[in-house]
C-alpha cells in the first residue's frame, strides 16, 4: 500500500478533537501522533509562547525543533494563572475528547484543571497526563527529563562499550517512547468511552517507559543472577549481531540467525566447522568476542557495499550503518513517506512522518501555527464577541496571533465536534 487510495477515506480519528496543554517533547510528540491519524488538535500556548518556539538552530527563520512536532495544531494562547485563562480552558475541554497535559505533578490540580474538576463538565473526556516518575509513588515530585528517566530505568546501564564506558541512547527514547505510550493509551481509552464506559485519567511516565523495555535484561539477570552491563553493539543473546567496520571506513551490522550460520561463512571465505567455539547458536554467543575478531578481519578486506549486497544475496540479515544526512536521502524512505521534504506546504525543508502507513492515516499535512493564530476563532467558537476578545487581549489573557490564516487542512479531518 502507498498511503491513501483515491477515494479519500475518512481519517481514522475524525471528529476527535485533542486539548493539546504541553510542552518540551513527550507530550507535544502524543499530540503530534493523533493529529497525524486524523484528530483536531488545539495546542494550548502561555501567551509568550511556547518555549520550543525560542529554540532555533543557525539561521533558520523558523524554530524547527518546534515546527516538526506541531505541524498541523492550531494555536492558543492563554494565561492560565488567571480567572479568565482558566475558564476560557475550562469551556475547550467542554468541547474536546481528549486533554494531554506535561506540568508538573499537581500543579493543573492546583489550578482547578485536574481530571476530576474537568470530567463534571464532561464525563467522557480522556485526560492524559505525562510526567517524568508518575502521578503517585515515591519519586512523584522528582524532576524528570529524558537523560534522568534513561539513567533511572536501568538503560544507561547496559548502553556503551563493554570496557564499561556509558552511553545515552542517541535518539531522545525515554520522551518519544512516553509520547507513544500516551497515544496508545488515548486510543484505547477512546474506545471504550465511545462504548458508554466513561472518560479516564491517563499515567505515563518517562521513567515506568524505560523500565518497560527492559524485556531482555530481565531475562538475562532472572536466569544469570548476573547484573547486565554495557555490550557495544551487540546482543544480549545471539551472535553474531552486532556492528564491524570496512575497508572504506564505513560500518555495517550484522544480525546472524542461526540458519544462516552457513551462508554467512561462505561468503566470507571462512571455515568455522571443526572449531568447537562456534558450532551451536549458543556456542557463538558464548565465544562471541573471539567471534567477532575473525569475522571483523574478513569484513575489514572490502568496501561496505561490497559485504551489503554479497550477504543480502544469500539471505544473510544485515544492513549499513547510516547517518542522519543518509537517512534523510534514502529513496526508501522517501518512496514510503517516512521524510516528507515540502518547505511550502510545512515551513521546513524537511519532515519525520508517522510511520503507520494505512488508508485512513492521512499523517503530516500541515505547517506549525503561528503564536495565538487560533485564538480569535476558538474564543469566538465559546460564545466570546469581538470586544470581548480585544479585552482579554489587553488584559494579556490572551495573545492574538499576527497570521490569523488556519492551516489549509482538509476538511474530512477536521470536524470541530463537540463532545459532553
Amino acid at each position: 500500500m502507498k498511503g491513501d487510495g483515491a477515494e479519500r477515506p475518512i481519517p481514522f480519528l475524525h471528529g476527535v478533537r485533542v486539548l493539546d496543554v504541553t510542552g518540551a517533547l513527550a507530550g507535544p510528540y502524543c499530540t503530534m501522533v493523533l493529529s497525524d491519524l486524523g484528530a483536531e488538535v488545539i495546542k494550548v500556548e502561555p501567551v509568550t509562547g511556547d518555549g520550543m518556539r525560542r529554540r532555533r538552530m543557525g539561521a533558520e527563520p523558523r524554530p524547527v525543533p518546534f515546527d516538526l512536532v506541531h505541524r498541523d495544531k492550531a494555536s492558543i494562547a492563554v494565561d492560565l494563572k488567571t480567572a479568565a485563562g482558566r475558564e476560557i480552558l475550562h469551556g475547550l475541554a467542554r468541547r474536546s475528547d481528549v486533554f494531554v497535559e506535561n506540568f508538573r505533578v499537581g500543579a493543573l490540580e492546583g489550578l482547578g484543571l485536574g481530571y476530576e474538576d474537568l470530567r463534571a463538565d464532561n464525563p467522557d473526556l480522556v485526560y492524559c497526563s505525562i510526567s517524568g516518575f508518575g502521578q503517585f509513588g515515591p519519586k512523584r515530585d522528582m524532576k524528570g527529563v529524558d537523560l534522568i528517566a534513561q539513567a533511572y530505568g536501568g538503560l544507561l546501564s547496559v548502553t556503551g562499550t563493554t570496557d564499561g564506558q556509558l552511553a545515552k541512547a542517541g535518539f531522545p527514547v525515554a520522551d518519544i517512547g512516553t509520547g507513544m505510550w500516551g497515544v496508545i493509551g488515548v486510543l484505547a481509552a477512546l474506545l471504550r468511552a465511545r462504548a458508554g464506559g466513561g472518560g479516564c485519567h491517563i499515567d505515563v511516565a518517562l521513567a515506568d517507559t524505560v523500565a518497560a523495555w527492559s524485556l531482555w535484561e530481565v531475562a538475562d539477570y532472572v536466569s544469570s543472577g548476573q547484573t547486565p552491563g554495557p555490550l557495544g553493539t551487540a546482543h544480549r543473546l545471539a551472535a553474531p549481531y552486532q556492528a564491524f567496520d570496512c575497508s572504506d571506513g564505513e560500518s555495517l551490522v550484522v544480525g546472524g540467525i542461526d540458519r544462516a550460520w552457513p551462508a554467512l561463512c561462505r561468503t566470507l571465505g571462512i571455515d568455522l566447522s571443526d572449531d568447537e567455539r562456534f558450532q551451536t547458536e549458543y556456542d557463538r554467543f558464548l565465544h562471541r568476542d573471539a567471534l567477532a575478531e575473525i569475522l571483523q578481519a574478513r569484513l575489514a578486506a572490502h568496501p561496505r557495499d561490497h559485504w551489503v549486497a554479497a550477504l543480502h544475496a544469500v539471505g544473510v540479515p544485515c544492513g549499513p550503518v547510516n547517518t542522519i544526512d543518509a537517512v534523510l536521502a534514502d529513496p526508501h524512505y522517501l518512496e514510503r513517506g517516512t521524510l516528507v521534504h515540502d518547505p511550502e506546504r510545512h515551513g521546513q525543508p524537511t519532515i519525520v512522518n508517522t510511520p503507520i502507513v494505512a488508508s485512513g492515516a492521512p499523517r503530516a499535512r500541515d505547517r506549525s501555527p503561528a503564536l495565538g493564530e487560533h485564538t480569535a476563532r476558538l474564543l469566538a467558537e465559546l460564545g466570546y464577541e469581538p470586544a470581548q476578545v480585544a479585552q482579554l487581549a489587553a488584559d494579556k489573557v490572551v495573545t492574538l496571533g499576527g497570521d490569523t490564516a488556519p492551516p489549509q487542512r482538509d476538511p474530512m479531518t477536521s470536524s470541530g465536534r463537540v463532545a459532553g
